[in-house]
């Protein structure tokens, strides 16, 4: 069997077992040592394919279909520099616990350590940061005969259990790569997994039922990866209220259970106690909520992996559990009771809407679509947290709160949109830094409307201690610029709207087909109205006799 022809049938192979076990999307750039894989998914019907030039974009892509879909897409890199470009996706998705498979193409071992050209350290090089390495052999026929099958079960796996996250699969391929004749891949047997899920014991959902029972005054917060369908029924029970951060998967529900604008009522109400805080999930976007939290008697935080998500180490009850079964455990054993939910739902009627396209404005237009959205990280996401209540259920809710970094924020958006149309909501700095991934929105299966708020820099920091640095805040922070974006969309073939009130955003919206949308504001009365929207809901609240005691 000639060199090239294995080479090429070990690329097959790999590929077909990934099919085998479930995962039918493969985000490529290109390379030449990669070509392998590059023609094994090519010609491989059960494959679907997505190419984009830059790695850093497609590990984006990937990110966003897995977020979409909740199943792993495999990233295919060639040797070299491309793996670092993968770097800021997988560190992503490792803290927001997103399942991707990394395929890196890499030189047999006789060329490391030898200065071969494009030929680097690729052993490990993403550390902890991904969930399973393995660097495979070169091809050869001296392995067991199923070596390839289990290891690729083992991989696709480890991504899904006990945590989802990045795995790595390092592949060193000697030239050639293929030859004229087209092989087929290696017929083997491998692995079924069967995934379990946490649960508690009947003793401790006794315990746990007892314990919450006599609890009138909790609170249940929702975090990332937190929200199930029986927390409602547990709020109910309890009569606690809830509080469904933006990433939570809860919000869009606007189930009645939810409490709007928590981040307003306590910033204006701090002394509020509660007995307990009841937190599923993962971290949630409002600082002022984690200050509070913090200062309560009692925080349980549940959860099916074991993780500490407790940045102010203030949780006094950590519950391994997975939060669907906890719920309707817990609930099961609940006589229902009123506690203190109605003074919440007096308290959050505060008088904060639209108005004029303002950053808040542009939001407060975003419950009237029932869409997907997408909220980039700085403000667009903080806004989101604050203003973002729709009455009616909606489409579901995105973002990248894993390590909440502006990179990839655009091409996240076009991997989401392969699996559903896709309205995005980014900033200036968030636009500037993926401006290349503006590409991939014209090759998504959905459309996408992607809103860039330009206030001509880092708004974010206007709000922070250091907006107070005048002499430093634009350059050394805001990296201000007078920079319009039209240019881009009509570079990248896109249609370019720029709506003047919300009006005009709105029936913006209402178009069919992706577009660029941008939105100019300006930093210095965005800061000005967050101040006097604050104001408000302080004054209405306190001089309201309907504040809890």
């Amino acid at each position: 069997m000639q060199s090239g022809n294995l080479t090429s049938i070990w690329g097959k192979t790999i590929i077909d077992q990934l099919i085998a076990q479930g995962v039918s999307y493969f985000c490529l750039s290109p390379g030449s040592r990669s070509t392998p894989f590059a023609l094994a998914v090519a010609e491989h019907p059960g494959a679907t394919t997505f190419v984009h030039f830059d790695e850093r974009g497609t590990a984006f892509h990937a990110l966003g279909y897995a977020k979409a879909t909740g199943k792993p897409a495999a990233m295919i890199v060639t040797s070299g520099t491309a793996l670092g470009n993968l770097l800021p996706a997988i560190m992503e998705a490792k803290y927001a616990h997103v399942p991707l498979i990394l395929l890196t193409s890499d030189r047999p071992v006789e060329l490391r350590d030898v200065t071969a050209n494009q030929t680097c350290d690729q052993l490990k090089i993403f550390s902890d940061y991904v969930n399973y390495f393995f660097d495979l052999s070169s091809p050869s026929t001296a392995l067991p005969q199923n070596f390839l099958a289990t290891t690729v079960a083992q991989m696709v796996n480890r991504s899904m259990y006990p945590n989802k996250g990045p795995v790595h699969l390092n592949c060193p391929f000697p030239e050639p790569f293929f030859d004229e004749i087209s092989p087929q891949p290696l017929k083997m047997n491998s692995t079924t997994y069967t995934l379990p899920e946490a649960h508690l014991s009947q003793e401790n959902v006794e315990l746990w039922a007892k314990t919450l029972g006599e609890i009138d005054r909790g609170i249940i917060i929702i975090g990332a990866n937190g929200s199930c369908t029986a927390v409602d029924q547990l709020s109910e029970k309890l009569g606690w209220p809830i509080f469904a951060d933006i990433n939570s998967s809860h919000r869009h529900l606007a189930t009645h259970r939810s409490i709007p604008y928590y981040h307003h009522i306590l910033k204006s109400l701090p002394d509020l106690k509660a007995d307990a805080i009841l937190h599923f999930g993962d971290a949630y976007v409002s600082k002022v909520l984690l200050q509070w939290s913090a200062q309560q008697k009692r925080v349980i935080h549940v959860a099916s992996h074991p993780k500490r998500v407790d940045p102010l180490h203030c949780v006094t009850d950590r519950i391994i559990c997975d939060p669907q079964f906890f719920c309707s455990s817990v609930a099961g054993r609940l006589v229902a009771k009123q506690g203190w939910f109605d003074e919440w739902v007096e308290m959050a009627t505060p008088a904060i809407e639209g108005g004029n396209l303002t950053e808040p404005g542009v939001i407060k237009e975003l419950e009237k679509v029932d869409t997907p959205l997408f909220f980039a990280n700085s403000m667009p996401i903080r806004d989101a947290e604050m203003f973002f209540f729709p009455r009616t259920p909606r489409g579901p809710i995105f973002a990248n709160r894993g390590l909440s970094g502006i990179d990839g924020n655009i091409a996240t958006c076009a991997g989401i949109a392969n699996q559903m149309p896709l309205i995005g909501v980014v900033g200036d700095q968030t636009f500037l830094h993926d401006l290349n991934s503006l590409a991939q929105l014209k090759k998504t299966k959905h459309p996408v409307k992607l809103i860039v708020i330009n206030n001509g820099g880092g708004g974010i920091f206007s709000f922070l201690s250091i907006g107070e640095r005048k002499e430093l805040l634009d350059t050394y922070f805001a990296a201000a610029h007078e920079l319009k974006f039209e240019k881009a969309a009509e570079l990248f073939g896109l249609p370019y709207e720029n709506p003047k009130t919300t009006e005009e955003l709105g029936a913006i919206l209402k178009k069919e087909g992706s577009c660029l949308i941008e939105v100019h504001t300006n930093r210095e009365e965005n800061l000005a109205l967050h101040k006097q929207i604050d104001n408000q809901v302080k004054q209405q609240l306190c001089s309201s006799s309907c504040t809890v005691s």
